[in-house]
């Protein structure tokens, strides 16, 4: 997820980037992450509008009442969370399951693990056992409850539950298809473009309204100098009263396949 993050440390999520990965019933997450020739695009794009990384979604089939990560995704989470802390700190890196309750209804929910989790795994003292709902203790550490060492920690103990508030961001839209989906019907395209770019002038919409989608953004990186012109348009959508220069008005356009009108 990139995001910003406010001084009453409440985060708001402003777009959401899926990287390359497929479903690997051996690997003890359930899916690896493929090589992504749009990472450094990704980062850069993100830190030229102002956000930062703070979040990770994890799709999840159907559970037992009570079973919320794995000791594979607990450790995953951790690791994340080191990574966006820099350390043994407080964060407000969350990660966000999404599964499918009994009654087919969807469920979403945020967790950070606990900072006594962060030290533990930047030690290496928690490791993936047989029962995936606890977190084994590596033989090298010892872990005491209730007065008594325990070769393993139940998931749920490092898990804190993260409030999540409805928000419309008024600065992006979400139209653009999203990246890394071979499965949908619509995919990243210049006809897209012009899908989306054409509504300028309609409803209210204006060029710049349009082009400010985190998804659109990033197919521009394909196609435009990053750069050069990358900061000047993100500087744009970053701040409306900087006018788009024209020109990149009319290029953007055309590799839309539009009629030159914005």
């Amino acid at each position: 997820d990139e995001t910003k993050v406010k001084k009453n440390k409440k985060v708001i999520v402003e777009a959401i980037y899926e990287p390359p990965q497929e479903a690997d019933a051996d690997a003890a997450e359930g899916f690896v992450i493929l090589e992504d020739d749009q990472e450094e695009n990704v980062e850069h794009v993100a830190s030229l509008l102002g956000l930062q990384k703070v979040g990770w979604i994890v799709g999840q089939p159907p559970r037992e009442t009570g079973f919320q990560f794995s000791a594979a995704e607990v450790i995953m989470a951790a690791e994340l969370q080191l990574e966006c802390a820099q350390g043994v700190e407080e964060t407000p890196f969350v990660t966000v399951r999404c599964t499918v309750g009994d009654e087919g209804n969807v469920i979403v929910e945020a967790f950070q693990v606990s900072l006594q989790c962060m030290e533990m795994v930047a030690e290496e003292a928690l490791d993936i056992g047989p029962n995936p709902g606890f977190c084994y203790v590596n033989e090298t550490f010892t872990a005491i409850q209730e007065g008594k060492p325990s070769p393993t920690v139940e998931n749920n103990f490092f898990l804190t539950l993260v409030p999540i508030h409805g928000y419309q961001s008024d600065m992006f839209v979400t139209q653009f298809p999203f990246a890394n989906r071979p499965f949908d019907d619509r995919g990243q395209t210049h006809d897209e473009m012009k899908r989306q770019l054409g509504k300028s002038g309609q409803a209210g919409w204006t060029f710049i309204d349009l082009l400010s989608d985190f998804a659109l953004l990033l197919y521009l990186c394909k196609f435009l100098d990053v750069s050069q012109d990358m900061p000047k348009i993100c500087e744009s959508v970053k701040d409306r009263e900087v006018l788009l220069d024209d020109g990149y008005k009319i290029i953007i356009s055309s590799m839309a396949g539009m009629d030159g009108s914005y």
